[in-house]
């Protein structure tokens, strides 16, 4: 039996259902804290974030992402939005230097 984060105790550790992920919880009788020992990663892969991002930058449509990538579309639209977090801060300016310089249209 795993072991309470929060008392320690080893003893009167019981199976307490699952998260939504799958993984096993356990409640602490002594302390009543719930806990889960090897919690399971919930979502999808880096990997397959970048894909869809490099699909929408290439001018697929969010539902013919989602259909090839086999994901809802609106993840995809939620990690276009997260993406946007990391762009300087003067990005719309760099877009109209680029389109003055002939760079992109």
């Amino acid at each position: 039996m795993p072991a309470c984060p929060k008392c320690a105790q080893t003893q009167q550790q019981i199976k307490d259902g699952f998260t939504p992920a799958g993984s096993q919880r356990y409640r602490c009788k002594s302390c009543g804290c719930r806990y889960t020992p090897e919690a399971k990663d919930w979502g999808y892969t880096e990997e397959t974030r970048l894909v869809a991002l490099r699909l929408h930058l290439e001018g697929y449509s969010l539902r013919a992402i989602s259909r090839s990538l086999n994901v809802n579309h609106q993840s995809v639209a939620n990690w276009i939005n997260d993406f946007t977090t990391y762009l300087p801060a003067n990005y719309e300016d760099l877009i109209d230097m680029a389109r003055i310089d002939g760079l992109i249209d």
